[in-house]
């Protein structure tokens, strides 16, 4: 990805500015975490437009031991996956929203595909009650991408 691009996403969705380090190393410090990337032109195009490589997210109070084996933090995939581990994006559903089970393998194999019920916790797994079943002392989570709207709160 794109450097530029990495510094607008950091910057739209973080609402902060994102600092050069040494040897084009980039981080930003987001709600008592530090994230932190590379920007390096490409090796097939010299002089080209910079892309962001080694996406790294840790805590402001954890530092790297040089001493003993410990290195601070972890590294992410992409620029989407650090941002959203310092900023989760908001939940699809929110608490009160009336969803129904999709008809995918995974719905179909643990019994909930086509039922339709009630958000009451509301996150990537939500927490639903589903209509004309016994409340239960416990409360399964269930996959955001497994839910269909069928009417918003």
């Amino acid at each position: 990805m794109k450097h530029e691009t990495v510094l607008k996403k950091v910057e739209k969705r973080l609402g902060v500015k994102a600092q050069e380090g040494h040897n084009g190393k980039w981080q930003a410090h987001y709600d008592n975490h530090v994230i932190s990337w590379y920007a390096s032109e490409p090796w097939d195009n010299p002089g080209g437009p910079p892309y962001a490589h080694l996406f790294h997210v840790r805590r402001e109070d954890d530092h790297t031991d040089i001493m003993t084996d410990y290195f601070a933090g972890y590294h992410c995939d992409n620029a989407t996956q650090m941002i959203n581990a310092v900023c989760p994006p908001e939940a699809k559903f929110p608490v009160g929203c009336l969803v129904r089970g999709k008809g995918n393998k995974r719905a179909t194999r643990q019994g909930y595909a086509g039922k339709t019920g009630l958000v009451i916790e509301s996150g990537r797994y939500s927490k639903v009650e589903w209509l004309g079943e016994p409340k239960k002392d416990y409360q399964y989570s269930y996959p955001e991408r497994d839910l269909e709207l069928v009417s918003a709160a």
